[in-house]
């Protein structure tokens, strides 16, 4: 057990071991690397870190008592020949943080730019990414999918996005390769008046990822179990369609220090999970 762990934490980090992300496991020509941190890799997406710098970012995520980050470009581009990424490589390698996503990217009809995205994602070891796509650039993403062993996993961003409904992103992937899915943004389901166990259930098996997040309903983000979301229907939606993915909680508010929210939300959320 690691020096500052629970032992409620590690029995929650020991009882979830396997691949990173279920949709890996569901494609007959792909083996999902296992992973000793758990069936469910929990962390922090990094824009809740917004107000810091790149290595302050990971100090951050180690105050939460966490070693997943969901990085995203406030941090560092998705650019494998970027002047800087050798350093963030060595950084993270140094760290023992564990990039199972990154994220929210956008990917066009542009082969090239989507390409180099995968690329980036390869040598970082990222095995989601987090998207936005266009509805032409399915055919290219596709294709890299299966070419690079990598997921990609839409993003619902609330009313007026591309994703909005759950009837967008179930759209968007129908018929596509197991690769393509959803990341599934609680806070931004409620924004968009749904529920986000429904959401879950809706998606079953496309579900890659979710960002965990809580809202009031015409209101503002709240912390974990302070909002609308039911944690308890959620934990149980993941658990009834069996998710492997990456976990990622994120937090908008109080961005000058938004760990101890952010540990309260924490403690809420593994409570609800325990009880499911």
């Amino acid at each position: 057990m690691r020096r500052g762990m629970s032992r409620r934490d590690f029995l929650w980090a020991s009882a979830l071991a396997t691949p990173v992300v279920g949709a890996l496991a569901r494609n007959a020509g792909a083996q999902a690397s296992a992973n000793p941190g758990g069936n469910i890799l929990m962390g922090a997406q990094s824009f809740s870190f917004r107000q810091f710098g790149f290595e302050e970012s990971i100090e951050q995520l180690k105050r939460l008592g966490l070693d997943q980050m969901e990085f995203c470009a406030v941090h560092f581009p998705p650019d494998a020949e970027h002047e800087g990424f050798e350093h963030v490589k060595q950084t993270i390698e140094a760290e023992g943080i564990g990039t199972p996503c990154y994220g929210v990217e956008g990917f066009t009809a542009d082969v090239e730019a989507n390409r180099r995205k995968f690329e980036f994602a390869k040598a970082l070891g990222v095995q989601v990414l987090t998207a936005n796509p266009t509805s032409d650039s399915f055919d290219n993403l596709e294709e890299l999918c299966a070419e690079f062993n990598v997921a990609i996993a839409i993003h619902n961003h609330g009313p007026g996005a591309r994703y909005d409904k759950v009837a967008d992103t179930l759209n968007a992937v129908e018929g596509r390769h197991p690769l393509i899915g959803a990341c599934v943004d609680t806070g931004h389901a409620i924004r968009s008046e749904e529920k986000p166990h429904e959401v879950i259930e809706a998606l079953g098996d496309r579900v890659i990822s979710v960002h965990l997040k809580d809202w009031i309903h015409g209101g503002s983000e709240q912390i974990l179990g302070k909002g609308d979301m039911d944690l308890d229907a959620v934990a149980k939606a993941l658990k009834g369609i069996g998710f492997k993915g990456a976990l990622m909680m994120e937090y908008e508010e109080s961005p000058e220090d938004p760990v101890p929210d952010m540990k309260i939300g924490w403690d809420n959320w593994m409570e609800a999970w325990e009880r499911a």
